[in-house]
């Protein structure tokens, strides 16, 4: 037994009987290749018949003459509807009748659902598939129903204006090509996506609310991060991308902030140091497509001026962002792509694992020990903090809570050219020194500009000289770290001192 919208599809009653019926024969086996029994239904002067795949007695559709709005010739018929029908009858889904548009329309109750329902499409897309029907047939309705394989799929949450539901051709008629369109796979994302966009990006509220960790978190995998600094505060988002700063992920970041967003319809203000700023999100026909799918712009007002103006900037392509600058300026903040303290506690990681395979690989040098590398030979004399570095008429002190570290070297130019000594642009294939310590930090050598700092000092083949290298630190650090190597490093190959 067909559901109530399968039995609109063979509306109609009077008299039933069989007959060869050649003509309606003809044009259902040239079109679904395959037998079919055909029975007349005739009433108040007008004629359509009913009919049943031979071996699928149990599946009946309509076929009528065709009239003008029809795109086959002769006849039309609502099997591949029927087909659908029955298929996510026997799945238990439950398809309804669209408004307007030639579709089937099914709900899920929440996100969580959309997995399972991708599924059950799918299987009816491979049964679809089997049976042989048309990728293209009649889009027009039969008879006051309707002759489709589209179903559009409306997920129950927030109404959030400008989502579209996804619609799921099966087959997918618009693209053909495409064998994998109807995968499962393909299908959760296509039902998902613009869901979870939206809802990211426009929904004042809690997104997991109404998605799952794991959407959020896939939909933002890609975004890189921002870094948020306000004072001596610094606060990473890795749902941020400065490249797209939308409505509602804007609202998230006040709350997280401390902004104290406040919401009103299609709106929300924020105030930061007495400054008040309200966000308006607003879909809007384009000019060139009236009637067609909407834009999503964003406006802002400054309280003290009540001027509305675009909050988008002169630069982005999307007028459903939020400028950067406008967020900045009303908020005494800095904003920086990417995750910069994350990234430092990854780099900090990776130099202390490489610091272990150092001091574990048992090619350590003492300080006193002499280090060839490359066409340099250099010996480390002392490694000491200071506080004041003096260069013959000339001093340097240290930033506040910053210290020098101060190595004495001997250098030697072993080549047969003149060279220059950590100059301060380096190429890959010369000579780079880091102070490297056992919590993960690396330190550059500064360039003191002194008679007795050798950065960028130039040797001629041949030639030694005598002097030292300076790091600018974090205060007490040789007495804070447990290890401090010298690194000495050209290309791939690295050579090691120890100084603590």
């Amino acid at each position: 037994m067909l559901p109530a919208a399968a039995a609109a599809l063979l509306s109609g009653c009077g008299a039933l009987k069989k007959s060869p019926y050649p003509e309606v024969s003809e044009y259902l086996e040239n079109l679904y290749e395959q037998k079919f029994v055909i029975e007349e239904i005739s009433e108040g002067g007008s004629v359509s018949y009913k009919a049943s795949p031979k071996d699928r007695p149990d599946l009946s559709f309509k076929v009528v003459p065709a009239g003008e709005e029809y795109t086959n010739t002769g006849f039309d018929d609502t099997y591949p509807a029927a087909f659908v029908l029955s298929e996510a009858e026997k799945l238990g889904l439950h398809l309804e009748p669209g408004e307007g548009d030639k579709e089937f329309v099914v709900s899920v109750d929440g996100y969580e659902e959309v997995a399972a329902l991708s599924e059950s499409l799918s299987k009816i897309a491979k049964a679809y598939e089997a049976a042989g029907l048309p990728a293209k047939f009649t889009l027009g309705s039969v008879d006051n129903g309707w002759n489709c394989a589209d179903i559009r799929v409306e997920i129950k949450g927030p109404e959030m204006k400008g989502y579209e539901p996804e619609v799921i051709h099966i087959p997918d008629s618009r693209q053909i090509g495409h064998t994998d369109i109807n995968d499962v796979d393909q299908i959760n994302e296509r039902i998902g996506s613009g869901y979870v966009s939206n809802i990211c990006q426009y929904y004042l509220g809690d997104p997991l609310d109404y998605l799952t960790q794991d959407a959020v978190t896939a939909f933002y995998a890609d975004e890189g991060g921002m870094t948020l600094t306000t004072g001596d505060d610094v606060t990473e988002y890795p749902y941020l991308s400065m490249d797209s700063l939308h409505f509602g992920e804007i609202y998230r970041l006040a709350q997280a902030e401390g902004w104290e967003p406040s919401v009103e319809q299609g709106s929300f203000s924020i105030t930061v140091n007495g400054l008040t700023s309200r966000f308006f999100l607003e879909f809007e026909d384009n000019a060139e497509d009236a009637g067609g799918e909407q834009t999503a712009r964003v406006y802002w007002e400054a309280q003290e001026t009540g001027e509305r103006q675009p909050a988008w900037g002169d630069y982005t392509y999307e007028p459903g962002v939020i400028c950067r600058e406008v967020l900045e300026e009303r908020t005494g903040s800095s904003m920086e792509s990417g995750l910069t303290l994350q990234k430092a506690e990854e780099r900090r990681e990776e130099n202390r694992e490489k610091f272990k395979g150092y001091l574990s690989g048992g090619a350590l040098g003492p300080i006193g020990s002499s280090v060839e590398i490359g066409n340099w030979s250099i010996t480390v004399k002392t490694a000491e903090e200071t506080g004041r570095i003096t260069s013959g008429s000339m001093y340097f002190d240290p930033d506040e809570g910053k210290e020098f570290v101060r190595i004495d070297v001997d250098i030697a130019n072993q080549g047969t050219e003149e060279e220059s000594f950590l100059p301060m642009v380096i190429m890959s294939d010369e000579l780079m020194i880091e102070l490297a310590t056992s919590s993960g930090h690396k330190y550059t050598p500064v360039d003191l500009l002194g008679g007795g700092d050798l950065t960028g000092a130039r040797l001629e083949a041949g030639e030694t000289k005598s002097g030292f290298i300076v790091f600018h630190v974090s205060q007490n650090l040789l007495d804070t770290e447990e290890h401090a190597l010298l690194l000495m490093t050209i290309g791939e190959e690295t050579k090691a001192v120890q100084i603590k």
